[in-house]
């Protein structure tokens, strides 16, 4: 989806939020943290419509298969590699062989994650 006129890119957004978050609210962030993710942000991706929040908890399964997806309140135009990163973070040991995790990216789509990416946008759920 193309930005709305005055709308700032995903991650510039995010990282504006981090700091707001980091600066009024307690996180698990540092302000060291906050500085290296503003210098070594990722290579930017296409956006497209992400969850922003895709944690295990927020998938629902029924007789095995994907029922739905709940609470959608952070989701959002933005880069996907973050969603990929927070579901595999938050129950790492269900992702035990290499066909979970090839089942899960074929069922969530094309987006890839490198271990850059993956370490990147969970040091960025830090702050929220």
């Amino acid at each position: 989806p193309d930005l709305l006129p005055g709308q700032k890119p995903w991650l510039e957004d995010m990282l504006e939020r981090a700091c707001y978050y980091f600066m009024h609210y307690q996180t698990e962030g540092s302000s060291e943290l906050l500085a290296q993710l503003e210098v070594n942000q990722p290579f930017p991706v296409a956006p497209t419509l992400i969850h922003g929040d895709f944690t295990v908890d927020n998938v629902l399964i029924h007789n095995g298969k994907v029922s739905g997806i709940i609470d959608w309140a952070l989701g959002n135009s933005g880069d996907p590699r973050y969603d990929l990163a927070l579901a595999l973070r938050t129950e790492q040991s269900l992702f035990t062989t290499p066909q979970d995790n090839q089942s899960f990216f074929e069922g969530y789509g094309s987006a890839s994650l490198s271990l850059y990416d993956y370490r990147y946008f969970n040091a960025l759920y830090e702050f929220f």
